[in-house]
């Protein structure tokens, strides 16, 4: 299998990147920033998904693509027409170049985020979508063009809802809640919470997904919208004691107002997933969070 990766050099990319070095398959891994891999399977790409002719010039060479680009969500709120530009019409460039060259199935990266106020949890494919975002407006709007795709131009599918990503590579700087929360107790700095942190979210381990990932393009799963998380619930509170533990620090928590926005549980229903792949994603978050302490606690020594 010859693929494509948008987004290579991106969290969960770099991760899928990984993976695929221990298969035979020939990776194209493509993104603005550079990149280097020894592995003889993968070749990087420079690409903007924006760039009509390097898209189309990649795809012409492969068979699947795992499209993982995309323009933030913070970012998303300061610019929503580079959001659409980027995520809509950047995507739009890869489904005309997979039509055109016949790919046999294109992976997209979707989020949970998409849902946007809660009606039923744990939270099903089926779930009404109200996005709060400009970001979760392009991720609904990719899903719904794949559909269309797929009915018009014959062009199968397979879509991850992603729900709370962590792992390695996946920088403080995002703003995501385990990166942040791990450097500062690591870096003996106080962290926050927002009401009493009962809050719940579903954290899953990025090498969970990159496997399911893999799986979903080798496989015969297509045209399908599939939530990518444990469907197990984990406290805010709960998650940085956990992470306390995990780095060996009794560390200040911090207590502040709760957010007007902010969401009381959010973890997903994986009924569908274990319906389809026959499991589900497994690694607890304990074993996921001291594998990702020992990727971080390598690049704070950097």
């Amino acid at each position: 299998m010859d693929v494509a990766i948008f987004g290579a050099a991106g969290f969960v990319g770099r991760n899928l990147v990984d993976e695929l070095t221990e298969t035979e398959h020939t990776v194209y891994a493509c993104d603005i920033e550079p990149m280097e891999y020894d592995a003889s399977n993968v070749e990087f790409v420079e690409v903007d998904i924006t760039d009509e002719a390097a898209v189309d010039s990649v795809v012409s060479k492969v068979d699947t693509i795992a499209h993982l680009a995309a323009h933030p969500l913070p970012a998303s709120t300061e610019n929503p027409k580079l959001n659409a530009e980027i995520n809509v019409v950047g995507t739009l460039n890869i489904l005309d170049a997979a039509r055109e060259h016949d790919v046999d199935k294109v992976f997209f990266s979707s989020a949970s985020s998409l849902v946007g106020e809660v009606e039923e949890v744990p939270v099903p494919e089926s779930h009404p979508a109200s996005p709060q975002s400009p970001y979760g407006v392009a991720k609904h709007a990719i899903e719904e063009y794949l559909e269309v795709y797929n009915q018009l131009y014959d062009l199968d599918y397979l879509v991850f809802r992603f729900f709370n990503v962590y792992g390695p590579y996946q920088p403080p700087e995002s703003g995501a809640l385990v990166p942040v929360v791990l450097s500062r107790i690591a870096q003996d700095k106080g962290v926050f919470v927002t009401g009493d942190g009962s809050q719940t979210r579903d954290f899953i381990y990025v090498r969970d997904i990159t496997e399911f990932i893999v799986e979903g393009l080798e496989g015969d799963v297509k045209n399908e919208v599939v939530n990518m998380g444990r469907g197990v619930e984990t406290s805010i509170l709960d998650a940085i004691n956990l992470m306390a533990d995990v780095v060996d620090v009794d560390p200040e928590i911090d207590r502040k107002p709760e957010r007007p926005d902010e969401i009381d549980n959010f973890y997903a229903d994986t009924s569908k997933c274990e319906q389809l792949f026959g499991r589900v994603p497994d690694t607890d978050f304990e074993t996921g969070l001291e594998k990702t302490y020992n990727w971080l606690e390598a690049t704070l020594e950097d």
